[in-house]
């Protein structure tokens, strides 16, 4: 990563932590929370930290977002109900947000696009009664 893009993402995250996103440390601070990261990406390596040091399960998208959802996200959601919050390219969290929203009935709270050249996508995922502030919500199935 060269150095302006690590101030930039630096600067995005601090920006996502310190309040311009408080869903973000209020996911943080709930049971059960699961991070998903495109570790491609400069904002997906800075939340991977992030979460890992608040002992947040961390995800990496890999090849396939679809199997990482099959094979450990959904059984682990089927489990324990919690709140997914993660940085993708768009493509995968466009698959992402389909199956969790269809197949474990969870809802959108909040979504936040970052301008860039892969254009990554902060996003909260969860249980409609599990995070009590509204934000831009959608509703499927």
């Amino acid at each position: 990563m060269d150095r302006r893009s690590f101030v930039m993402t630096g600067a995005w995250l601090s920006a996502a932590g310190g309040g311009a996103w408080p869903w973000l440390a209020r996911a943080a601070s709930t049971s059960n929370t699961l991070a998903v990261v495109d570790a491609s990406l400069g904002e997906g390596r800075v939340l991977s930290g992030w979460a890992t040091r608040r002992a947040i399960p961390v995800f990496e998208t890999g090849d396939d977002i679809g199997a990482l959802w099959y094979a450990a996200l959904a059984p682990r959601l089927a489990a324990t109900p919690g709140l997914v919050i993660g940085v993708t390219r768009a493509s995968d969290y466009f698959v992402l947000g389909e199956l969790a929203l269809r197949s474990a009935r969870m809802v959108e709270h909040e979504r936040a696009w970052h301008t860039g050249p892969r254009t990554p996508v902060a996003f909260l995922i969860g249980p409609a009664a599990q995070v009590g502030a509204p934000g831009p919500v959608r509703h499927i199935g």
